[in-house]
C-alpha cells in the first residue's frame, strides 16, 4: 500500500519529506499485535500523514483493501491529482501479514516491498495509525474523510510514542 495500510493512503500537498530523528534508530516501536486481514477490509481515507516523496501531488488519497483466500490483501491506492483535480492516479499491489501488525507490501511497478506496521486500531476499529520501521512514512487513515480532534490527538500520541516529530505531521 502506498501506504500500506494505510498506508497506507496518497494525500499529501508537502514537497518536503519527512526525515525522522536519528536518537530513535534501533529503538522498537508498538504495533498492534492481534491485527487479521478482515479488520483491514474495504475503503480508507487519509486524514493525516508526513510527508513522502511518492505522494507529492496528491489529494483525496484513499486505500482499499480487500482480503484474498490465500491469506494475503490486495491493496488499491488511489488519489486525486493537484495539478488535474479530475484524473485519480492508483496504485495496486499485495500486502501479507509477515508478523504481528507488521506488513510488507508490493505494490505492482515498484521492484522492492514496503514495511508498514500498524501502530493502532481505535474508534471502534474506524481509526487506523500506520508507520514505518524506518520512521520515514506515517499515516492515520479513518473509514470516513473526516476525524475529531480528540481522534487526531490520539493518533499523534501514538506517533510520538513511537518515536515521530509530531510537529511535522500534516492534515491531508
Amino acid at each position: 500500500m502506498k501506504i500500506a495500510l494505510a498506508a497506507l493512503a496518497l494525500a499529501l500537498t508537502a514537497c518536503a519529506p519527512f526525515t525522522p530523528s536519528s536518537r530513535w534508530a534501533g529503538q522498537p516501536m508498538f504495533v498492534v499485535t492481534n491485527v487479521q486481514p478482515g479488520q483491514l477490509a474495504g475503503k480508507w481515507y487519509e486524514v493525516a500523514s508526513f510527508p513522502t516523496p511518492f505522494q507529492a501531488g496528491c489529494f483525496a488519497s484513499t486505500a482499499e483493501y480487500t482480503p484474498r483466500p490465500d491469506g494475503t490483501i490486495a491493496v488499491r491506492n488511489q488519489c486525486r491529482d493537484v495539478s488535474q483535480p479530475n484524473v485519480m492516479r492508483q496504485i495496486e499491489g499485495t500486502a501479507t501479514l509477515v508478523g504481528p501488525g507488521q506488513l510488507q507490501v508490493r505494490l505492482n511497478g515498484v521492484p522492492f516491498p514496503a514495511k508498514y506496521w500498524v501502530l493502532d486500531i481505535a474508534d471502534g476499529g474506524r481509526t487506523l495509525v500506520v508507520g514505518t520501521p524506518t520512521r520515514q512514512g506515517g499515516w492515520v487513515l479513518r473509514r470516513s474523510p473526516d476525524i475529531t480532534p480528540e481522534e487526531l490527538f490520539r493518533a499523534r500520541t501514538v506517533f510520538e510514542r513511537n518515536g515521530y516529530d509530531i510537529a511535522a505531521l500534516q492534515r491531508s
